[in-house]
């Protein structure tokens, strides 16, 4: 079995809404991430989904220590990045190192290429910094990991301006791939790309990971490609996993009313089939993130809800091989 590669436990992040000068000072945070466990081990791909605002991509910035985490702990291959009971909190300096191995590809990427560079240049920035190439070796380098993502070396001197929006992803892609990392964040890679686009993507990204031995945390919304592409998966609500387990077991046999409802929303593959599971559709509103419910954050829109789940947060607790669910009732609703 693979060593874990990524190790993150209760990890939190608060946002405080009583900074900048016109803020007011009322004490009030959003807790976008809420305790979050889950390791990813070498190789694997990882997927986080939930609904928008779940804080999906605030956990993906805190691991690459992006985002300063406010209390837990994350370690790479065993080292700590950051942990808030030995004090560890790597500063800008010490994650130097790090950066090589420890990538991401942006949500968005109109946003996040230069527009005043060429794409050559975008994608030899990292080799430079990182002194694993300089001048004509580092561009040929550049190109090399261009074409391994589908591109033509010649796109290395036109600018990011002169692409449609899947080459724009293939640039952030190779650009990411440049410095050889070992563990890349996908911040939903797929969701700024036409459909005819996405599955080529998707498959380019599956193609690298096995050529390359990538190991991922692929951050989604679109449960389709989780199932294709992931090897486990975790569901976030309102900045707290709800459950985690293989992507079969998890997909085929959710436990908790949350996952029940979130996976019941994906269309089946033959909409004629009599065995289609049917749509669950949730009651209420999202509770502000400001201000949470107590006891299990679900609750609120839960069916199976008790008072104990008003009362009492629930645990994620091992409900059988690699499969762990944060539910008081999960046993007695899950042939539901």
């Amino acid at each position: 079995m693979s060593n874990p590669l990524v190790e993150v436990k209760d990890l939190k992040k608060h946002f405080s809404l009583g900074k900048g000068p016109f803020a007011k000072k009322n004490g009030r945070v959003v807790k976008a991430v809420d305790g979050v466990t889950f390791q990813i081990n070498s190789g694997e791909c990882f997927g986080l989904v939930g609904e928008s605002g779940s804080g999906k991509s605030t956990t993906g910035r805190c691991i690459l220590n992006l985002i300063r985490p406010t209390s837990g702990k994350v370690y790479f291959d065993g080292k700590p990045i950051f942990d808030s009971e030995e004090g560890v909190a790597l500063n800008r300096r010490e994650m130097l190192p790090l950066r090589k191995d420890m990538q991401i590809i942006f949500q968005d990427p109109n946003a996040s290429l230069d527009p005043r560079m060429t794409v050559g240049e975008i994608v030899e920035e990292g080799i430079k910094k990182h002194g694993i190439a300089q001048g004509k070796q580092a561009s040929e380098l550049a190109c090399d990991f261009l074409e391994l993502c589908g591109l033509e070396r010649a796109t290395a001197k036109r600018y990011p301006s002169e692409f449609s929006g899947g080459q724009k992803q293939r640039i952030g892609i190779a650009r990411a791939l440049a410095l050889s990392p070992r563990f890349v964040v996908a911040d939903e890679p797929l969701s700024a790309l036409d459909v005819s686009i996405q599955s080529q993507v998707l498959n380019l990204m599956s193609e690298l990971k096995e050529k390359l031995n990538l190991t991922y945390l692929y951050i989604s919304h679109d449960l389709k490609t989780v199932e294709y592409f992931c090897d486990k998966v975790g569901v976030l609500y309102l900045g707290t996993l709800m459950e985690t387990g293989t992507t079969e077991e998890t997909m085929t046999n959710p436990l908790h009313p949350y996952t029940k409802a979130l996976f019941s929303a994906v269309p089946p593959d033959d909409p004629t089939a009599e065995d289609n599971t049917q749509r669950i559709k949730l009651i209420g509103e999202i509770p502000s993130a400001t201000n949470m419910p107590s006891g299990c954050k679900f609750h609120t829109r839960c069916p199976y809800a008790t008072d104990k789940c008003a009362q009492q947060e629930p645990m994620l607790v091992c409900t059988g091989g690699s499969h762990f669910v944060a539910c008081h009732r999960w046993n007695e609703i899950k042939d539901l």
